[in-house]
C-alpha cells in the first residue's frame, strides 16, 4: 500500500508541484492551503486505527495564515498524532524556528529547495517503511468531514467527500 501523506502549504504553486511530484512518485496524498482546512486539525484527539495513523507523512510550511507549521505538529502531536515523518519547508527560517522543528525531529528544508532533495529524503523514508506492515488507505476523509467546525471552503488533492475504504 502506498505511503500516505498531507502536503500542508499557503502557496498554490509549491503545494500543487508538491502533490503532483509526490502522487507520481506513487504516494497517497491529500494537500491544503492550511492546516484548518484540514478535518484532522478539529478532532481533540487522535482517532485513528490504534496501529495507524491517519497518514504516514506531513509535510509542511513554517508560516501560514492563521497558524505556522511548528504550532500545527505541535498540536497534532499533543493530541497523540500517529504520525511517523514530518517535514517543515520555508524560506524565512528564524533561529527559534529551525532549533524548534529540529526539536520535534523535522526534516528541515529551506526553500527554494530541489525537488531531488524532498525524493532524497522521502526515498529513505520509503525505506524505513519497507519492513513494517501496510497501513490502511488515506482514511482521514470519510471519519471527519461531519466533524470540522468550519466549512471545507478551498482544498486541492484530495476531496473531503472521497470514499477511500
Amino acid at each position: 500500500m502506498a505511503i500516505k501523506i498531507l502536503v500542508f502549504d499557503d502557496d498554490e504553486l509549491i503545494r500543487m508541484t508538491l502533490t503532483n511530484f509526490l502522487k507520481q512518485e506513487g504516494y497517497e496524498v491529500a494537500s491544503f492551503n492550511q492546516p484548518d482546512h484540514c478535518p484532522i486539525y478539529y478532532s481533540d484527539a487522535c482517532t485513528c486505527h490504534k496501529d495507524d495513523g491517519c497518514a504516514d507523512v506531513i509535510i509542511t510550511d513554517l508560516n501560514m495564515p492563521g497558524t505556522t507549521g511548528i504550532n500545527f505538529i505541535e498540536k497534532q502531536l499533543r493530541q497523540g498524532c500517529k504520525v511517523k515523518k514530518i517535514a517543515v519547508m520555508s524560506g524565512d527560517w528564524g533561529d527559534s524556528g529551525l532549533v524548534r522543528a529540529k526539536e520535534l525531529g523535522c526534516m528541515v528544508f529551506k526553500k527554494p529547495f530541489s525537488i531531488m532533495d524532498m525524493k532524497k529524503w522521502l526515498d529513505e523514508v520509503r525505506k524505513e517503511f519497507q519492513d513494517k506492515p501496510a497501513t490502511l488507505p488515506l482514511n482521514f476523509c470519510e471519519r471527519y468531514k461531519n466533524k470540522a467546525s468550519k466549512p471545507q471552503t478551498k482544498t486541492s488533492g484530495i476531496p473531503l467527500f472521497k470514499p477511500v475504504k
